[in-house]
């Protein structure tokens, strides 16, 4: 049986909503299509842009020969890391695995040592957006619940930036407090602050935040802050985790080494795909580290970290921007990603289990925006329409 090679590699830039969405398609010469993703929020002509300088060197080589083509996109081309390069390769290498398990009739998590799991507790996030005041949070928080889901995760901090006023750290709390009021004691809470605070601040803010059983704070500091962080770990009891501006496993290995953070967040897409957010779960299982794995993105993203997650013992929670997102995100790929009682069932079709509608993805063109977490206009601003 011939193997499948890279025929011709195409993009899709899609409308998602409040950010795009960009999925790589690699054909092949036996016919068999791949499907990965490659957004990354605001940067996505530069994203495709790199697609394009990495399909010079895939196309007419073997689909099927992942580690091959990492060390082509990796050491062979010199320029290895970063969030633009990352996420080229991760739409590459996610694609060349739904060649694969297409090819063998299989899904991925089979071909990564078979499925643990048929499905995963996950926390909703993007539920929150239009909200502006305690008491809107709380209101919003009605949705997911509604949903099935028992963890949820949002952003209180408004405009505020490495230095909070008492203002800002007052009404962040405030949210917070009618969060938890509003879902009772038993939801899981987190809380991103996107890497925006100080570490005068950051300290500050944690201390506030301690009464209210926060499942943990994501990126309090700048994510290259080492000092910074291990200062807050030492200093807080809320659990600290960051992850998703982490580019591969070199990064993480610090992180892991130090012992800082309970958990993770890697990101399939900006690690670089599959076999590396594999690679860099089998590490942080040898220090006792859980994954959450990152996932604002499209749901060929998602489908691609759920086929880790199927086979990775440390997995502890996922991602997933529902209820809340584009409306027309259940029509790009099917069959849709269910959750069902606040757990994300694991797809188990050949390859990774899902098929982008190429009508709908052409019918929602993307249309290009920054992503700003810190002033007027940011994305957390967009209030939801439903279809």
């Amino acid at each position: 049986m011939s193997r499948p090679r890279i025929a011709a590699v195409r993009t899709f830039f899609v409308h998602g909503y409040y950010r795009n969405f960009v999925f790589v398609k690699i054909e092949t010469d036996e016919g068999i299509a791949g499907w990965g993703e490659c957004s990354l929020e605001g940067k996505e002509g530069a994203v495709m842009g790199a697609v394009d300088d990495y399909a010079r060197e895939l196309t007419g080589r073997d689909a099927c020969a992942i580690e091959a083509h990492i060390r082509t996109m990796t050491r062979d081309s010199f320029w290895m890391n970063g969030p633009v390069l990352r996420s080229a390769m991760g739409g590459l290498e996610t694609a060349m695995w739904d060649v694969l398990g297409k090819w063998l009739g299989v899904p991925v998590h089979t071909l990564l040592g078979g499925r643990l799991r048929d499905e995963i507790e996950a926390y909703s996030n993007a539920w929150y957006f239009g909200a502006r005041t305690a008491e809107d949070f709380a209101a919003a928080a009605e949705l997911p619940l509604s949903s099935g889901y028992r963890a949820l995760k949002f952003d209180p901090f408004g405009y505020a930036s490495a230095t909070q006023s008492t203002h800002e750290l007052r009404e962040a709390v405030e949210k917070v407090a009618a969060v938890r009021s509003a879902v009772g004691p038993d939801v899981r809470i987190g809380l991103d602050a996107h890497g925006r605070f100080g570490l005068m601040s950051a300290l500050r803010l944690l201390r506030e935040l301690d009464r209210y059983d926060l499942y943990f704070v994501e990126e309090p500091l700048h994510p290259g802050d080492a000092s910074g962080l291990e200062q807050v770990v030492r200093q807080s009891r809320i659990p600290i985790v960051l992850g998703e501006r982490l580019y591969s496993r070199w990064e993480y290995r610090d992180l892991l080494e130090r012992s800082l953070v309970p958990m993770i967040q890697p990101d399939v897409i900006h690690v670089g795909g599959i076999l590396e957010l594999r690679k860099i779960a089998a590490m942080a299982e040898v220090y006792g580290v859980a994954i959450a794995p990152h996932n604002a993105a499209g749901p060929i993203s998602t489908a691609a970290t759920l086929q880790v997650a199927a086979c990775t013992p440390n997995a502890e929670i996922q991602e997933m921007f529902a209820p809340q997102d584009a409306p027309w995100r259940d029509d790009l790929a099917r069959p849709p990603i269910a959750v069902v009682d606040g757990k994300v069932q694991i797809p188990h079709g050949p390859g990774l289990g899902i098929e982008l509608d190429e009508e709908v993805a052409l019918a929602h063109p993307g249309k290009p925006r920054s992503l700003d977490f810190y002033s007027a206009g940011s994305i957390l601003e967009i209030e939801y329409r439903p279809r």
